[in-house]
């Protein structure tokens, strides 16, 4: 018989009592962990409530049920600060006493102004709006360093092709667009982008108080050749051609959208007469090699994926060929992008700067419609490019420091989109520490800080420019790698 000390017997015991409180205190400071981390991404991915009301017996009682609903945009959307939700909440109490007398266009108009208080470009109306929600005038605008012109018509408006517009309902067009900020808040520059889809409304100035009428508007124009004429347009309702936010910069583009009525004329000409910048304004993304190889062009329209090869792989084919190649000069051109996820083109815009030659420039062309997910990577192509790198265009479509992520509420009975955010991002200095329990978390990982994101070099065409297919921002860029 082998004897055994009690000491011994012990052993096995206390090991496993040991084990126990370590793996108790392990799974306890993950559970803490788990719990903070919880605690800091709640508020970000948290959704808006699912509406919950009978069905409604009147457009009174709907309008009233809608504006019950709008009330919590500011305990979920984190962009309104103390004051922004007492003039939110105190104005949607005023809407409310008069909800019964408003149609559907001045409920949007309302709506978009009450939202519009949190002077956040992503907590919006106006942008969700789809081309065909409400009855439109037979034109389309765009708005030019010199002023507001008409790009595309129907085929009987088709003399005012090139025509600038000098007047909407007797309002001059620079201090229309200025009595809209209130319904688009922001900065300006979101303002000047989105604009032309209320001007060209009839419904919705009316709804704004900025017409007489919600069936026609008034305008004087200039004509191409210098005469000045005045002409009431009626609005008309066209059938819904294609899916989503109408994308006002789209128009300035000759070649019809998908599935659009490609019956309207166009300022421009013909598709094929499209200058490059303008010629696949649909494609997520896209490039060509320019100035006998020296210089790549890569135009990103949406930071999305796209048919079989992801936005990641076909940059990381980018590279390839820059390293193949030996190309010195890149120009990426975000005018015309909307946003969607810029960690799928993080990584390649660390790695642009690293790929080029040593005497190799970034150029970073940038727009008013140059917007959220677009905005994060001008801003990390700008600082890893360094004094390499040069942004050319105009200031873009939000602030350097905004609030995003987020969704959308549908107003139940109207069916008002209403866009807002959850998750804020400082892509001029960088989330600091003290700002992580509203900072969006992955941009602690992907965060830059380039300082201002205004261009170095400023460049907005005017309407002539646009008119003779001029593209200035790349004729600037072309000039600084020619010898």
């Amino acid at each position: 018989m082998t004897g055994i000390s009690m000491t011994e017997r012990r052993r096995p015991i206390s090991l496993r009592r040991s084990l126990l409180r370590g793996t108790l205190v392990v799974a306890a400071l993950l559970a803490i962990v788990f719990a903070g981390v919880a605690f800091l991404i709640y508020p970000v991915w948290r959704s808006y409530p699912e509406a919950d009301f009978p069905s409604a017996a009147s457009t009174a009682e709907g309008n009233g049920q809608d504006l019950d609903y709008l009330r919590q945009l500011p305990e979920i959307d984190r962009s309104f600060t103390a004051e922004t939700r007492a003039a939110f909440q105190h104005g949607l109490d005023a809407l409310k006493a008069r909800a019964a007398s408003l149609d559907r266009a001045q409920l949007t108009m309302e709506v978009a102004r009450l939202v519009a208080v949190a002077n956040n470009g992503h907590t919006n109306v106006i942008t969700l709006l789809e081309d065909t929600a409400f009855k439109s005038v037979p034109v389309r605008l765009g708005v030019f360093a010199d002023g507001l012109f008409v790009v595309k018509t129907t085929e009987e408006n088709r003399d005012l092709l090139g025509a600038q517009i000098l007047t909407v309902n007797g309002r001059a067009s620079d201090a229309l667009i200025a009595s809209l900020g209130p319904f688009i808040g922001g900065p300006a520059t979101l303002l000047h982008a989105h604009a032309t889809r209320l001007i060209v409304s009839p419904e919705l100035l009316h709804a704004a108080g900025l017409g007489d009428s919600p069936e026609r508007a008034d305008f004087r124009f200039r004509l191409a050749d210098g005469s000045e004429i005045e002409r009431t347009l009626t609005a008309v309702a066209y059938e819904k051609t294609k899916a989503g936010a109408y994308w006002p910069v789209r128009d300035l583009s000759p070649v019809p959208p998908d599935k659009d009525n490609a019956d309207w004329a166009h300022v421009l000409g013909q598709p094929d007469a499209a200058p490059l910048y303008l010629s696949r304004l649909d494609q997520n993304y896209w490039h060509a090699s320019l100035a006998d190889g020296k210089l790549l062009y890569l135009q990103v329209n949406r930071m999305r994926d796209e048919g079989t090869e992801s936005l990641g792989d076909y940059l990381n084919r980018v590279l390839g060929e820059i390293r193949q190649t030996g190309v010195r000069y890149v120009a990426v051109d975000l005018r015309f992008n909307r946003g969607g996820n810029y960690m799928l083109a993080a990584d390649f815009a660390r790695a642009l700067p690293e790929t080029l030659p040593a005497d190799g420039q970034v150029f970073v062309l940038t727009g008013e419609n140059t917007f959220s997910a677009a905005i994060s990577i001008a801003s990390r192509l700008k600082f890893f490019s360094g004094e390499r790198g040069v942004q050319l265009g105009t200031p873009m479509g939000d602030r350097g420091q905004m609030w995003g992520e987020g969704g959308i509420a549908i107003l139940p009975n109207s069916k008002i989109t209403v866009r807002y955010a959850t998750g804020y991002h400082d892509w001029e200095k960088g989330c600091r520490l003290e700002q992580i329990t509203y900072c969006f978390l992955p941009n602690y990982i992907f965060g830059a800080a380039p300082g201002s994101l205004d261009p170095q070099v400023y460049v907005k065409p005017a309407f002539s420019d646009y008119a003779a297919r001029r593209d200035l921002v790349m004729e600037e860029v072309l000039k600084r790698i020619t010898p």
